[in-house]
C-alpha cells in the first residue's frame, strides 16, 4: 500500500516538475496542452484518492472477506 502511494506521488511530482520545466522554456500553452496536463493530474489525484479509500475500507474492516 505504502510503496503504491509512494509511487503514485513521486509520478505526480514528476509530472509537475515536467510542466514546470516546460513552463519556464516556453511561454505559452495552447489550450489543448493545458488541458492534457491538467488531465493527467487530475487522473493521477484521483489514484491518490482511491488508493486512500482503499486503505480506509481495509482498516475498518478484515482483509478476509475481501
Amino acid at each position: 500500500m505504502k510503496q503504491l502511494k509512494d509511487r503514485v506521488c513521486s509520478g505526480i511530482e514528476m509530472v509537475l516538475d515536467k510542466s514546470e520545466k516546460v513552463g519556464r522554456e516556453k511561454k505559452d500553452w495552447t489550450i489543448d496542452e493545458l488541458y492534457k496536463m491538467s488531465d493527467i493530474v487530475k487522473d493521477m489525484a484521483e489514484s491518490l484518492k482511491d488508493l486512500s479509500k482503499m486503505h480506509y475500507y481495509l482498516s475498518e474492516h478484515s482483509d478476509e472477506r475481501y
